[in-house]
């Protein structure tokens, strides 16, 4: 806790009751929820404890407080940031809502109760911190929020190169990534046909598809760099360490 961070919330100028804390203060509230697993009411005495502890005479959100404001937040991701141009890596995976562990799946066979989220996330391949980050439902392909999460990179913080799967093989990603200026290590899909080069973005897809049938699979994954795809995978293992099971 920083003394000098605004933890109530600064008048907003608009008609109706103003809101008691600040969105920094329920992000804090929250982290320590996830990060320590606990309920919303052990969260409260958790950051009462810590107040108390460092001195600082603030209120503390109650849970439904908690609840409520953890619906709207926009949550900010600090970040210390690369020395150069960011090099983003791209992966997602599936976070289980509701329904029995896997253990118990395997063994009896799953329900129809078995509900997923997936989170999609961006990192710094430098110093592995996630820069982007989207929620959507289990039926939300991976390539359709490449340009999303693009759109939460600074615009002025120069993109060198985005990195992902073979599922980011469309004309929207490459574009995307084409209109930040980086360039897109995307292994092109074993099926993979030349398309029209009416845009930037699909001129450099159809440059490594030609490198990829020329050169083979294997060579161009090691001379474009795609084998540092794996570092988001690692980081991918950190964020479930935090558990994969998405709670209120």
């Amino acid at each position: 806790f920083d003394p000098e961070m605004t933890w109530e919330a600064r008048p907003t100028g608009k008609r109706g009751r103003q809101p008691d804390y600040s969105d920094a203060a329920i992000q804090t509230c929250l982290t320590m929820k996830v990060l320590f697993g606990m309920a919303l009411r052990q969260t409260t005495g958790f950051v009462e404890s810590l107040l108390r502890l460092t001195g600082l005479d603030w209120t503390v959100p109650n849970f439904s407080t908690l609840s409520r404001r953890q619906k709207s937040l926009k949550v900010n991701i600090p970040c210390r940031g690369s020395s150069g141009p960011l090099h983003l890596l791209i992966d997602s995976t599936g976070i289980k809502v509701e329904g029995e562990g896997e253990w118990n799946a395997r063994k009896h066979g799953g329900t129809k109760r078995r509900v997923w989220r997936k989170i999609h996330i961006g990192i710094d391949e430098q110093t592995l911190e996630i820069r982007a980050a989207e929620f959507t439902t289990s039926d939300v392909g991976d390539a359709p929020m490449l340009p999303e999460l693009l759109d939460q990179i600074p615009p002025d913080h120069e993109v060198a190169s985005v990195t992902a799967d073979g599922a980011f093989d469309t004309r929207k990603c490459h574009d995307a990534i084409a209109a930040r200026g980086a360039t897109a290590v995307i292994p092109p899909r074993k099926n993979a046909r030349p398309w029209k080069p009416d845009t930037p973005g699909a001129i450099a897809r159809n440059e490594a598809l030609r490198a990829s049938h020329r050169f083979g699979r294997t060579i161009w994954r090691r001379w474009s760099g795609y084998h540092r795809r794996s570092r988001v995978e690692t980081k991918m293992h950190c964020v479930k360490l935090l558990g994969q099971r998405l709670t209120a």
